[in-house]
């Protein structure tokens, strides 16, 4: 019976403990979630660590255990928490300070942190569709906010400390990716596939911490601009530009109407530095500048730079504008086909071998010459009984071609190819007539040809999870050749009337560039990101090429002259070696400094010059930034051109032991604000000085193309300086942005102008930009660019006199010095007097754009657009230029009136409605 009760007695006892067991443990659980049930709200700036920990105890009702000399010396911290756990804001108070934390209930334990091992996380970042890299994704550690940005290949790296990590990934127009890594211990490769969010069935667009890029990059006086972009911007004859996009931002002007110029902050068009996947491409313009040669269908994005230049960039004053090709679907084939009014489009793309090689080729070709034929033979038929002819033809093309072959994760191989032409030909014939007795045969033609080709073979190789490097091989050519031909036979061969002249004139200018580049990444930390390399360019410069020949035939006797005038050849070389850190000083401070040290060899001189670059971020609050930025620039290539536009036949020439490089340094500062990841707000100011630019000398524009160039020209300095204002809105149904540039330039040569300031020929003091585009609906997109700028500055006589006769000439004593004499000036003429340059200023430019788009969605995935837009809607004749003329006016003393000098303006472009098709499949 004993026994019985004893066991009857334990049964009770050990359930009562077991339930205090589950009580106590239950407790204890609750009691642990603390943290996940309360949430920190908190914002204090330049607080101690132990002002913060207070705070935070107060709202979650923990306790921190920690020695009293733990917190000593440790810096003030600026720390704010929104609705946020309690262990995301200590892994975020202590990601960059020695202390660990272990929690146990309602104790926190502090602790010195053991010797961290790092690790680092490497990867590419892509289109998970196509596969093509992603350049400038964001890539960032959540808990530490410590991230980086994807290179010109979607290459990344971070370096942080071992143990658990969140890396979030994300880029504008695609779908945000967050990896969760468990207690990481090693180096880790990482490949980040991102899926495009941005489609037709999707009106409002998603934004990303890229928004925010702006406000926390060192980097000012910048744009990274994409291929969406550029396509919804409202051009002429609906053709994609990406120079027309850059036009309408602050800091860029256009230079004449209708022109792809670009005049960037008081610079010249010829120090602006263009790249297609890195080469330099030396000629920009279709038809004299109404079209670029970059074709739309062909980029996947662009960085412009104006200010601030990393040193991985040289050769130019102004501006560098790096256009990056698209690099072929790797999985899937695509194309599209646009037809327009003046020209068509056709890009196909898709893989070789699928997930390994891929390609991606463009055609553009205008068919001008086509439409206008038929305007040509109507012409000829009608003229043709007069005894005339006429000719004319215009063509041009663009072709893109980029062939991608990745060996492995770590290997990759790639060619891009360009090629564009142009082709001009006009004239016409005068003839006998079957009623005429003598045969005669006057024959006219002018031959214009100009075209950029390009290669770039690359290789890219990770050595490592922290080490990416390229190198290319590069080859470019610009070459333009201008022949005129006359021809005149008159007479019988067999008759002693026989005659016969052929005369022709050949001009030719071009460069030609091969050369070698490398660079290098090296991410050995979150906070550091350190580019290094080199480049080698051997120059050909063609100045100038003219040759002349004729010859003479009659019945008895030929005669053939042939003479070159001119035949400059100049060879150069041209190297540089840099390298730069993007250093994180602290969460608020982060630092760009860099150096360029350029040589340049040319006629047994040979330039060397040492370029430094800083750029400054100072974080005053998540969302607002102040930057300064400095750079010094070398350039030792110039275009001289004897015209306001620009022209095939203008010519690249090399500086010389006279001509010394162009120098420029350019100082920067401004505020930048994001609010709500949907607006951007940036105001920089620019104080920019260039020496050793070149000019003409006064009336040798119109030397002969054989006289010295060197002697042409010659050399003063520059200076612009202003503010310019953007606001800018990238989600949402309504996107685009409006920017203001108030500015100022002038020059400075000794032998011009009595060697007093004169304002710039481009010196618009005011420049206003506002662009929109509104998705209606998911099948309706709506455009808009309105443009106004302040007159460009034109040489005008405003006084001239009547030209002095020759002593030797004998004229009547009543009419030597008559103003009044018909005669007189016609014979003579009369001389312009000009006071100063770039004396007048053009009446202000202004222009309003629209485009629709109309998107029919088909099966399987393919898509038409319909693209109606119209160039200059209020059709506002803008100067193109001022030229001098005469008009009448009323004179007492004659029923016809009297003529008196006059300026006429003269505007070229009226409102061009356009319209286009685009079939995507």
């Amino acid at each position: 019976m004993e026994k019985v009760f004893q066991g009857r007695l334990f049964a009770p006892v050990a359930l009562a403990a077991m339930m205090m067991i589950l009580i106590l443990s239950g407790l204890q659980a609750q009691t642990n979630r603390v943290d996940e049930i309360r949430k920190v709200r908190l914002n204090r700036q330049k607080v101690s660590v132990r002002e913060v920990l207070d705070e935070i105890q107060q709202q979650v009702g923990v306790s921190f255990s920690y020695e009293s000399s733990l917190l000593d010396g440790f810096p003030k911290v600026t720390f704010r928490a929104n609705d946020e756990t309690l262990e995301d804001c200590l892994g975020r108070l202590f990601v960059h300070l020695p202390i660990a934390y272990s929690m146990t209930g309602k104790i926190v334990v502090l602790k010195y942190k053991p010797r961290q091992v790092q690790v680092t996380v490497s990867g590419f970042v892509r289109d998970k569709r196509s596969a093509e890299s992603l350049i400038g994704a964001s890539v960032y550690e959540v808990n530490s906010r410590a991230g980086t940005a994807s290179n010109n290949f979607g290459f990344f790296s971070l370096t942080l400390p071992a143990g658990k990590m969140k890396i979030q990934a994300s880029y504008i127009g695609y779908g945000t990716q967050v990896y969760d890594l468990k207690e990481l211990n090693r180096d880790t490769t990482l490949a980040i596939d991102l899926t495009p969010t941005a489609s037709l069935q999707e009106v409002v667009v998603t934004g990303t911490s890229g928004s925010k890029q702006s406000v926390l990059s060192t980097q000012m006086g910048a744009l990274e601009i994409n291929r969406k972009t550029i396509n919804e911007m409202p051009v002429m004859f609906g053709e994609a530009d990406i120079i027309k996009t850059l036009q309408l931002t602050p800091g860029v002007m256009a230079g004449t109407e209708g022109t792809a110029g670009m005049y960037v902050r008081g610079g010249n068009v010829d120090e602006n530095l263009f790249l297609i996947d890195g080469n330099p491409v030396y000629q920009i313009n279709h038809i004299g500048g109404l079209f670029s040669a970059f074709n739309g269908e062909a980029i996947s994005g662009i960085d412009f730079f104006k200010a601030g230049f990393p040193a991985r960039y040289g050769g130019r004053l102004s501006s560098v504008a790096d256009v990056h090709t698209r690099e072929g679907n790797m999985r899937e084939y695509h194309g599209s086909a646009t037809i327009g009014l003046i020209s068509g489009n056709l890009n196909l793309e898709g893989p070789i071998i699928k997930d390994r090689t891929s390609f991606n080729i463009a055609l553009r070709r205008t068919w001008l010459d086509v439409l206008t034929a038929p305007a040509i033979g109507i012409t000829n038929r009608i003229i043709k009984k007069d005894g005339s002819k006429v000719r004319g033809r215009y063509a041009f093309h663009d072709l893109n071609l980029k062939i991608n072959h990745s060996f492995n994760d770590r290997s990759r191989l790639y060619l891009s190819v360009y090629n564009g032409n142009d082709v001009l030909k006009g004239g016409g014939s005068e003839f006998s007539t079957p009623d005429e007795e003598d045969y005669y045969k006057d024959d006219t033609d002018i031959n214009l040809r100009w075209g950029n080709l390009m290669a770039t073979a690359g290789w890219t190789y990770v050595f490592n999870n922290q080490l990416f490097g390229k190198v290319s091989g590069v080859f470019t050519r610009y070459h333009s050749k201008l022949k005129h031909l006359e021809n005149k036979v008159s007479g019988d061969e067999e008759s002693e009337d026989y005659y016969n002249t052929f005369n022709e004139t050949s001009t030719q200018t071009g460069i030609m560039d091969v050369g070698l580049r490398t660079s290098f990444d090296y991410l050995p930390l979150a906070s550091h990101h350190v580019r290094f390399g080199g480049d080698y360019l051997l120059h050909r410069f063609r100045p100038e090429y003219n040759r002349t020949a004729s010859s003479e035939t009659n019945v008895s006797d030929t005669t053939n002259i042939g003479k070159v005038l001119a035949d400059d050849l100049f060879w150069a070389h041209e190297a540089g070696i840099f390298a730069e850190d993007d250093w994180c000083l602290s969460p608020a401070v982060k630092l760009n400094v860099g150096l360029r040290i350029s040589l340049f060899n040319v006629q047994s001189k040979t330039y060397i010059d040492w370029e430094p670059r800083a750029s400054l971020r100072w974080l005053i609050k998540n969302n607002f930034s102040f930057k300064a930025s400095y750079a010094w620039m070398t350039q030792y290539v110039h275009l001289i051109s004897n015209s306001f536009i620009s022209l095939p036949t203008d010519a690249w020439m090399p500086v010389t032991s006279k001509l010394k490089p162009l120098e420029s340094d350019q100082m920067s500062a401004g505020f930048y604000y994001a609010l709500n990841k949907e607006y951007n707000f940036s105001l920089e100011g620019y104080y920019k000085r260039m020496n050793n630019l070149l000019e003409y000398r006064d009336g040798q524009s119109f030397a002969p193309s054989y006289v010295n160039w060197e002697k042409k020209m010659t050399t003063g300095k520059g200076r612009s300086y202003g503010a310019e204002f953007m606001v800018s809105k990238e989600t949402g149904r309504l996107t685009g942005w409006i920017g203001y540039t108030l500015s100022w330039s002038d020059r400075k040569f000794p032998e011009l102008n009595g060697g007093e300031r004169y304002p710039a020929r481009y010196d618009n003091r005011h420049k206003l930009n506002i662009v929109g585009v509104y998705k209606l609906s998911h099948k309706v997109e709506l455009s808009a660019a309105w443009t106004y700028a302040s007159g460009n500055h034109a040489t005008l006589s405003l006084e001239n006199y009547d030209q002095a006769a020759p002593p030797e000439l004998d004229l009547p004593s009543d009419n030597n010095y008559d103003p009044g004499s018909h005669d007189y000036v016609t014979d003579w003429g009369n001389i312009d007097y000009y006071d100063i340059r770039n004396n007048y200023q053009l009446p202000a430019y202004h222009r309003l754009d629209l485009a629709i788009k109309i998107f029919r969605p088909k099966k399987s995935g393919r898509l038409g657009i319909w693209t109606v837009s119209i160039y200059n809607v209020y059709s506002r004749m803008n100067p193109f230029m001022i030229y001098k003329s005469e008009r009448k006016v009323p004179d007492p003393d004659s029923s016809w009136g009297k003529s008196v000098p006059a300026f006429k303006q003269l505007g070229i472009i009226p409102v061009v409605p356009s319209i286009s098709y685009t079939y995507k499949f």
